[in-house]
């Protein structure tokens, strides 16, 4: 990763990639992010994902699942800080 911006205002989320192999970096742009908490879990929930690259974005509209999902417990320290 070589760029990551989260507005936990506006509750959108940038961040841009440089995979191996690739001449130039993969922006990725979230619209809208939704955090929660279900006991002791917590949950991410995103909406508005857009990249730089035509068929990742025909990728993600056609089968990115919908809903809710589960963030692994060792970023529960991070979360804590935005929510």
């Amino acid at each position: 990763m070589i760029d990551f911006k989260l507005d936990s205002k506006s509750n959108s989320i940038a961040f841009s990639i440089h995979p191996k192999g690739e001449e130039d970096p993969i922006d990725f742009n979230v619209d809208h992010y939704k955090l929660s908490r279900e006991g002791e879990k917590f949950f991410i929930e995103v909406s508005g994902i857009h990249t730089n690259r035509e068929w990742m974005n025909i990728a993600i509209n056609n089968f990115m699942p919908k809903g809710k999902f589960p963030i692994p417990a060792e970023y529960e320290r991070l979360i804590r800080l935005v929510m």
